[in-house]
């Protein structure tokens, strides 16, 4: 059973998994545990302080890579720490040694499982692959892909992600042309427990790709674990997050979709000079200075939005820019002003896919998860006073509704 535990940053849901884990292993010392988190600082500082008795053990590139590490620390039984993108990549070998070892799975927040493949092939490159029999699609089994092993053994070439990721079984051919990926199940599926720390659980991807794959779960209950209740730490948000606005913004006759990536796309220069024009006021206005500020667009925007005093960060791996899904670091913990000059959407590809399969998408609260994670990158993490431009109607309204707890 997947045990999940939806509650707010503050609420004290990471501390009482540690407290959870340390119970557990007081019981029975022969318990193994297996902690994925997004950051590193996690593992390498915030571990070893909770648990300082159970001596977890951290996947080291030696020579052979970080995933023949983890491989060693599994079949030693080793409590282990290990971060997002290393678990992604798990090997069918490792699943089966985990599940042997019957190690307790704890994931600190939810992880990106289903999606449209991100990557350079085009829908010609994924025809070609299908009509030369480089692949099979299997239709009864959702059209997953299977590499032409016989034929195509030891492909190493502009298709050799494809055939390691065909190989453990995490790819999906959809509407012919379409690529998904999809984390395997199996894992989550046969450990006898797995906690999930997340918030805004039913609009992440991992909800969605647990009901894709009719993996059963249960959502904890805060008051019981002891955690602070949301109404009491959304009433110190209020108290501590500005929401920023000017006349122009105020103005603005907006559609669901202005500042989405598609309404980027076709819009003309004049209207996204308008928006940056708002990104430059906002730092004039706060007399903001680099180091204060941390703002987001769509990648392929970031030049055309970016402006005086908010191009350019601290220092070349501090930069003022983050990507929207940025996630692993709390690095930002000190800045004050988030700019937000996106309206997200989830790819309708995606959608599409997921409703086709029975899985209902709830696109206002995926916005809203994506939204709050990385306005939180900054103070108001740490209780201090904030301040948030948020340039799209549609996005402020949602923040909104969700801090007044409509």
């Amino acid at each position: 059973m997947i045990n999940v535990i939806d509650s707010m940053c503050g609420s004290g849901k990471s501390t009482k998994m540690f407290q959870m884990m340390q119970d557990m292993y007081d019981k029975n010392p022969n318990k193994r545990f297996l902690y994925v988190t997004p950051f590193l600082s996690e593992i390498d500082e915030r571990v070893p302080k909770e648990l300082p008795n159970m001596n977890f053990k951290t996947p080291e590139n030696k020579g052979s890579g970080k995933l023949s590490s983890l491989c060693d620390l599994v079949t030693k039984g080793d409590n282990i720490a290990t971060t997002h993108v290393l678990f992604s990549v798990l090997t069918p070998e490792i699943v089966d040694q985990i599940i042997k070892m019957q190690y307790i799975l704890v994931i600190d927040e939810a992880i990106g499982c289903v999606g449209l493949l991100d990557n350079e092939l085009k829908k010609s490159d994924t025809t070609a692959l299908i009509k030369s029999n480089m692949v099979y699609v299997d239709d009864e089994n959702r059209g997953r892909l299977i590499w032409n092993e016989v034929d195509y053994p030891n492909h190493d070439g502009k298709y050799a992600k494809i055939r390691s990721m065909c190989n453990m079984s995490m790819l999906y051919c959809y509407a012919d042309t379409f690529l998904m990926f999809e984390y395997p199940p199996k894992l989550l599926k046969e450990l006898e427990q797995v906690f999930v720390l997340t918030y805004l659980f039913d609009g992440s991807d991992m909800r969605c790709w647990l009901d894709l794959n009719n993996v059963p779960y249960n959502i904890l209950d805060n008051l019981a674990l002891g955690l602070k209740s949301e109404a009491e730490i959304k009433a110190e948000i209020r108290k501590n997050l500005t929401l920023l606005s000017n006349r122009t913004l105020d103005g603005l006759r907006q559609r669901d979709t202005t500042l989405s990536s598609s309404w980027y796309t076709n819009a003309k220069p004049d209207e996204i000079k308008k928006y940056k024009a708002m990104l430059r006021s906002c730092i004039v206005s706060n007399k903001a200075k680099v180091g204060d500020v941390f703002w987001t667009t769509f990648k392929d925007k970031q030049k055309v939005m970016s402006g005086a005093g908010y191009t350019k960060g601290v220092s070349e791996d501090m930069p003022s820019f983050l990507p929207m899904n940025t996630r692993a670091t709390n690095r930002y913990a000190d800045y004050w002003l988030c700019m937000y000059a996106i309206n997200l959407y989830k790819n309708p590809m995606e959608v599409e896919y997921l409703n086709a399969n029975g899985v209902n998408v709830d696109e206002d609260m995926f916005s809203l998860s994506e939204m709050i994670q990385f306005i939180w990158r900054g103070c108001i993490r740490k209780g201090e006073p904030m301040k948030v431009l948020i340039l799209s109607e549609r996005m402020r309204g949602l923040l909104i509704k969700w801090l007044n707890e409509e």
